[in-house]
C-alpha cells in the first residue's frame, strides 16, 4: 500500500497549486540516499526548485522505476483539462540520472481516501501487474466534476525508468511551480520530505535544505522535522525567533538579504516541510477603526508587504507614528536613524538589522516604496 501525506490548507477559503516531493521508487529497491541537497529558491509568485542526490545501489546494475507524486490543485479552474495531462501549475521538469536526461511519462491516479479506522490518508496501489494503473482523461474529468470544493480529485504521477549503475549514482531533478495561499498568508509552500524514507535505508545519510525567499522577507517554518530554530543557520543578513501564528509558537525567519541552511546526517524525517508568510497587512488592513497602536505593534513582526495597503487614514495617527510608519522602508534596509525615538522603535522589532553603511536613497526604492513614503509624507 502507498501512502501520501495529505496537506491541507490552514484556512477554509485558499488556493493550492502544487507541493513537491522527494523521488520515490515506485518498486521495490535496496538502493538507499546517500545525499541530498535540496535548494528552494522563490522568483516572484513561483518557486525553482532544485534537487541533488546521491543513491547507492549495492548490487549489480540495474533498471528501477521511480516516481514524484504531485497532488491536483484546488479549487477547481475552468482551464484545467486544457493543459492535461501536466499538473498545471508545475512547469520544467526535468531529471538527470548520471549525466544522462531522461524522458518521463504522468500517470493520471486515485487520490484515495481517509481511512477512520486507521486515522490515516491512504491512496491505493497504482502500479500493479506490471504497469501504472493510470485513469483515462474522463475518468480525471468526471472526478473534478464530483468532488467538494477542497478535495483532491486525482495525483499526477510523474515516473521514469532510471538505469542505476552498480555504486554511486549522481541523481539532478528540478522544477517550478506556482506559490499556493490563503486567507491570511501571502503564500505557503508544501514539500513532502517523509517520502525518503521509502528507500532502502529509510532515511538521508546527509541532508541539507537550503531555502532563499527573497530579500526583506518574513516567514514561517513549521516545526515538524527538526526541533529547534538553532538548528538552521542564516546565511546573509536576518534574525530568528518566535512567533505566536494561529495560538502556536512557530520558528520565523527574517531575512533581509541571503537565506537559510539546515543540515543534518541520518535524517528519517518524521514531518513534512511547510513555509508559509503571514499576511500581517491585509489581516490589520480589515481593523475598520485602524487602530495606531495595533498597526504598529503588528509592524514590529515582520517584513509586510505595507504598501498594498494605502487607506490608512493619516489622521488616526500621531506625527509620531506617522513618521515610523513612513520609515520603514529604509528601516528594512537597516537605515541607523539618527532621531533617538525611531531607532528604539525599530530596535525592538523581531527584523531589524542595523547596517551603519547604508545611506537612505530613495532612487533605490520601489515605486509602491515610494509612494508608501509620500503618502505618509502629507
Amino acid at each position: 500500500m502507498i501512502l501520501l501525506p495529505f496537506i491541507g490548507a490552514k484556512a477554509n477559503d485558499g488556493v493550492f497549486y502544487a507541493q513537491g516531493n522527494h523521488l520515490i521508487p515506485i518498486t521495490e529497491t535496496d538502493i538507499s540516499v546517500k545525499k541530498e541537497i535540496l535548494t528552494i529558491n522563490r522568483v516572484g509568485d513561483h518557486l525553482e526548485v532544485t534537487v541533488y542526490y546521491e543513491f547507492f545501489n549495492p548490487a549489480k546494475p540495474k533498471d528501477l522505476l521511480v516516481g514524484f507524486e504531485a497532488s491536483a490543485p484546488y479549487p477547481y479552474e475552468e482551464d484545467y483539462m486544457q493543459l492535461f495531462p501536466e499538473q498545471p501549475h508545475m512547469r520544467n521538469f526535468k531529471v538527470v540520472v548520471n549525466g544522462e536526461p531522461l524522458k518521463y511519462q504522468v500517470a493520471h491516479v486515485s487520490s484515495g481516501y481517509y481511512d477512520i479506522d486507521k486515522d490515516d490518508w491512504v491512496v491505493p496501489d497504482y502500479f500493479a501487474n506490471g504497469k501504472m494503473q493510470s485513469w483515462t482523461r474522463q475518468q480525471c474529468e468526471d472526478s473534478l466534476k464530483a468532488r467538494d470544493y477542497f478535495d483532491y480529485p486525482f495525483n499526477f504521477v510523474y515516473h521514469f525508468n532510471a538505469h542505476f549503475r552498480e555504486g554511486l549514482n549522481i541523481v539532478q531533478h528540478t522544477y517550478d511551480y506556482d506559490l499556493s495561499m490563503s486567507v491570511g498568508e501571502e503564500y505557503n509552500f508544501p514539500y513532502v520530505l517523509t517520502a525518503a524514507n521509502r528507500w532502502a535505508n529509510h532515511q538521508i545519510d546527509d541532508f541539507t535544505l537550503n531555502i532563499d525567499m527573497g530579500e526583506m522577507e518574513s516567514f514561517i517554518i513549521e516545526p515538524s522535522f527538526f526541533e529547534s530554530i538553532d538548528e538552521w543557520n542564516i546565511n546573509g543578513i536576518g534574525r530568528k525567533n518566535y512567533h505566536t501564528y494561529y495560538d502556536v509558537d512557530y520558528p520565523m525567519f527574517h531575512l533581509q538579504k541571503g537565506g537559510l541552511t539546515f543540515h543534518k546526517v541520518n535524517f528519517h524525517p518524521e514531518g513534512e516541510l511547510n513555509i508559509s508568510k503571514p499576511d500581517l497587512a491585509m489581516i490589520l488592513s480589515w481593523s475598520e477603526n485602524h487602530d495606531a497602536a495595533t498597526v504598529l505593534e503588528g509592524a514590529k513582526h515582520q517584513y509586510a508587504n505595507w504598501y498594498h495597503y494605502l487607506q490608512f487614514n493619516i489622521a488616526k495617527f500621531s506625527k509620531d507614528d506617522q513618521r515610523i510608519l513612513k520609515n520603514i522602508p529604509f528601516a528594512y534596509r537597516g537605515y541607523v536613524f539618527k532621531t533617538e525615538a525611531l531607532q528604539r522603535f525599530f530596535e525592538s522589532t523581531d527584523w531589524y538589522v542595523p547596517d551603519p553603511n547604508y545611506e537612505a536613497d530613495m532612487t533605490k526604492m520601489t515605486p509602491e516604496e515610494r509612494e508608501w513614503i509620500q503618502h505618509w509624507s502629507k
